[in-house]
């Protein structure tokens, strides 16, 4: 049996069967009604025959002209697959700069509107790829560099006994800036596959706070800032959430504050409560315009293009957008260019809390 994989020839072949079809029809019909009437037409053989001959010819006049006008038509409605085809083609090839053309605003138009906005996304992921591999290859390769000339410095005996421990702790200290970007890649990984989970429990969120800054302490005396928890309660707050994943949350945003930060500066971090527990991160950097508000929970966004502040692959903020969400809860940015950014979230008291502020 033979298969035909093109729409074109199907639609032009079932245009001209049905013309066929509809002409027999036609023809049986007229035979049946002249059969039946011949006698009251008052015509011989020969003007039956003449009769007969009309009727075929108009026939093949009208199938011949009605298949031109079918063909013409069918290759006109089926031009857009045939577009969207070879534009699918390129894009298979990796050329994502195509798009179709649409002539039309029925369902084919439409079609080809969705094609072109999948034909955009698919541009701006490959672009965002390109991006994250060069920003990743980057930041892998500087402290591989270094950790590879110290230790080839140790290995060839050239580093002073007294100046070991401090090229020891920037070994440590980029080993940990290289572990830090494998583990928000595999998180981020964790998260498009749909696999990241959180596992909700009551702990201590004022500790935690406390717990990572005092984690993060070599990173604030590198800068010599000024780190701040700022907190009207007496007593610690306690919520319901993944504590390990809101620990992730909070060092995300203390180190885009870090890393936005001049020297010299101050980050305030507020604790309250009210009717949940809320967190604020404040720095005194260079802010964020109101048109990249929106940009920097993208995946890879960075808004240092040009990596004069060393930003890194722009998962960071992504990643705590998805944690957040996945609790149920949003963050909230406030920011003004030269003054500095706040984040702000919230999460859920525990029962007794709640009861309490009641």
């Amino acid at each position: 049996m033979i298969r035909i994989k093109s729409i074109f020839v199907k639609l032009f072949i079932t245009y001209i069967v049905i013309l066929i079809v509809s002409h027999f029809i036609f023809a049986t019909t007229s035979y049946l009604l002249f059969q039946n009437n011949l006698t009251e037409m008052h015509l011989n053989l020969e003007g039956i025959n003449q009769l007969k001959y009309m009727l075929i010819t108009s026939s093949i006049i009208s199938i011949t002209i009605t298949g031109l006008f079918t063909y013409y038509i069918t290759k006109r409605i089926t031009a857009p697959l045939r577009e969207m085809n070879r534009v699918a083609l390129q894009i298979a090839r990796g050329d994502f700069n195509q798009s179709v053309k649409i002539r039309t605003h029925d369902e084919l138009g439409e079609l080809g509107q969705t094609f072109n906005h999948m034909t955009h996304e698919l541009a701006s992921l490959d672009k965002m790829r390109k991006d994250f591999v060069a920003n990743v290859s980057h930041d892998l390769r500087s402290p591989l560099t270094s950790i590879h000339g110290f230790a080839t410095a140790f290995l060839d005996d050239k580093i002073p006994n007294d100046k070991k421990r401090h090229y020891f702790s920037v070994i440590k200290e980029q080993t940990e800036r290289m572990i830090k970007l494998v583990n928000d890649i595999l998180d981020m990984s964790q998260i498009e596959s749909g696999q990241l989970e959180i596992r909700p429990a009551l702990f201590n969120l004022s500790e935690l706070v406390r717990q990572v800054m005092a984690r993060m302490e070599v990173e604030f005396v590198n800068k010599n800032l000024n780190v701040e928890l700022i907190s009207r309660e007496e007593q610690d707050i306690y919520v319901f959430a993944d504590a390990d994943r809101i620990d992730q949350v909070i060092v995300n945003l203390i180190q885009n504050a870090v890393q936005f930060s001049t020297y010299n500066s101050s980050i305030k971090v507020f604790l309250n409560k009210g009717e949940r527990a809320v967190v604020s991160i404040r720095d005194y950097g260079p802010g964020i315009s109101q048109e990249e508000i929106q940009a920097i929970w993208e995946r890879f966004y960075k808004a240092d293009a040009a990596r004069t502040n060393k930003a890194g692959t722009g998962l960071g903020l992504s990643i705590v957008k998805h944690i957040l969400d996945l609790h149920q809860t949003d963050i909230k940015v406030e920011s003004e260019v030269g003054t500095g950014t706040t984040f702000t979230f919230s999460l859920p008291l525990t029962l007794n809390e709640s009861t309490n502020r009641k």
